[in-house]
């Protein structure tokens, strides 16, 4: 299957893309407005270009400086940190009122996995860990999104017109300062 073809398989209405542009564009700039400095944010236009061990591809994502750095941020404050996981499938929802297959699992995962919130957890066992539910952190996510929604399509139309697809953390950074 081709790259386009692909992308164009995960949703007929709005087109893959789109939805990997507003997921990776809701990472960053939430991550911004966290203060979590990245290396860059990209979508990558040959997924198969970038398939993970288990043999699945990538779509995009925000890189740190180090494969480290996102769990040491997440270690040190779970609660803080959950934002910037959820505000890639928050913003892909808001902007088309529906997410791509396995958005929220995806990221939802990987910051358990960072915050030790794994095997067993119930969501009251999380809450009782972090001191909130994950119901409210979304609710905060979504506020913020809502709040920032200018912010977060200035850095899409940038990400999506990059030859590339890919915007550094200063370049997200000017584009929400901007706003």
């Amino acid at each position: 299957m081709s790259s386009a073809g692909f992308w164009d398989s995960l949703c007929e209405v709005h087109g893959g893309l789109s939805h990997a542009v507003m997921h990776e564009a809701g990472h960053a700039v939430v991550a911004v407005l966290l203060d979590f400095v990245f290396e860059d944010v990209s979508v990558y236009v040959d997924p198969w270009a970038h398939q993970v061990e288990i043999g699945r591809v990538r779509g995009g994502g925000v890189r740190f400086s180090s494969p480290d750095e996102l769990e040491r941020i997440v270690q040190a404050d779970p609660k803080g940190s959950a934002p910037f996981f959820f505000a890639g499938v928050l913003a892909e929802r808001a902007g088309f009122g529906h997410v791509l297959d396995r958005s929220f699992e995806v990221d939802l995962n990987l910051w358990r996995t960072y915050a030790d919130l794994v095997g067993g957890q119930t969501p009251e066992s999380i809450e009782s860990a972090i001191g909130e539910s994950v119901g409210a952190l979304i609710a905060t996510t979504n506020e913020i999104l809502r709040d920032r929604s200018s912010e977060l399509l200035g850095v899409c139309h940038a990400l999506g017109e990059h030859d590339e697809m890919v915007l550094t953390f200063e370049e997200v950074r000017s584009i929400v300062a901007a706003f």
